[in-house]
């Protein structure tokens, strides 16, 4: 599976050149982390998009699956193309949990926890304040 990774990452390499083939291992991997490591920015954002902290792994399962179809089929047609599209799923599965986990963050920065509500009728304890009138006014 390893030497298929990085057969997977050439091919993208010779696809999309050197900067291309980064900078989408980038946004792929800084979407997985802002969804799940940057829900931890505030306290209220964990409650508001929890599913971000499965992303991670969700990815991985995601990944495995596919790469256990891509060998099944290897080994059933070995002189065939054993990439037959698996390349383009991987990317697209990937980009997938990326944006997911960038939805993950953005919806739960803008959820911003309600203030509290107080009491409408508040008033200072007696003695709170120093009131220097003498009794009865004036």
């Amino acid at each position: 599976m390893t030497a298929e990774m990085g057969a997977r990452r050439r091919r993208l390499r010779a696809a999309l050149g050197d900067r291309g083939q980064a900078l989408i291992e980038f946004l792929v991997l800084g979407g997985l982390l802002v969804g799940s490591a940057g829900l931890f920015l505030a306290p209220w954002m964990p409650a508001a998009a929890p599913w971000g902290f499965a992303l991670p792994f969700i990815f991985v399962a995601g990944y495995l699956l596919l790469e256990r179809r891509r060998q099944r089929r290897a080994a059933d047609a070995p002189d065939a193309a054993a990439n037959g599209g698996y390349d383009w799923a991987v990317l697209i599965w990937a980009f997938a949990c990326a944006v997911a986990g960038a939805a993950a963050f953005f919806i739960a920065y803008q959820a911003r926890p309600a203030p509290a509500p107080g009491p409408q009728d508040w008033q200072p304890p007696r003695g709170a304040v120093t009131v220097d009138l003498p009794p009865g006014g004036t």
